[in-house]
């Protein structure tokens, strides 16, 4: 049987469309994961209601420009939680199938022939007599091997979505308190 007939029977719809089917199914799996985490991450009581924040308040400097003088300012932030800590958020982006066949065919065949011939004549004529002997073999010997290799291969690569938009922003905030603010006596202040 040739490598074509052996790949003739294999189900190939299944062997290609198997891995991708799963990666969809796991897919699906990630997205369920990260909607879990959302509502545990969003909500006090894991489902629609009262969000979890974070509650802080710290001081900063404020330099009057005038005076001179440094002063302190109190700000409290109240960020959602749920803009502040990173969701598993797992992206199936790349589902490679390579598909190297490797169909392992090893067929032998060994073929022997023995023959062999033996004659013995003996002739008589007058006072003479003669005799002859004689044998004759042979040894035939083929051997025939095949061997056929394929493989299959898949390939799947998940990676992590970047950080959420709203703890960026937080960080940019943070970042920011330690720069102190500057007012004028006639300007009003500022801060937040």
């Amino acid at each position: 049987m040739s490598v074509v007939d052996n790949m003739r029977g294999l189900p190939m719809g299944q062997l290609i469309g198997g891995p991708m089917t799963a990666a969809v199914s796991a897919q699906m799996d990630l997205s369920e994961a990260m909607i879990a985490s959302v509502f545990r991450l969003a909500f006090t009581d894991g489902k629609a209601g009262d969000t979890r924040k974070l509650n802080m308040s710290f001081n900063r400097p404020v330099v009057d420009e005038d005076s001179g003088t440094i002063s302190t300012q109190n700000v409290t932030i109240d960020a959602p939680l749920l803009g502040l800590v990173p969701i598993p958020s797992l992206l199936i982006d790349t589902v490679t199938v390579d598909f190297t066949m490797e169909v392992n065919a090893a067929t032998s065949s060994k073929q022997e022939t023995d023959a062999s011939l033996e004659i013995d004549a003996e002739a008589k004529y007058l006072f003479f007599k003669a005799s002859m002997k004689g044998k004759v073999s042979t040894h035939r010997e083929n051997t025939r091997s095949t061997d056929n290799s394929a493989k299959y291969n898949v390939h799947v690569q998940a990676r992590q979505q970047p950080a959420a938009e709203g703890m960026n922003k937080l960080m940019d905030l943070m970042a920011s308190a330690v720069d102190p603010i500057k007012v004028s006596a006639g300007g009003g202040g500022g801060g937040g």
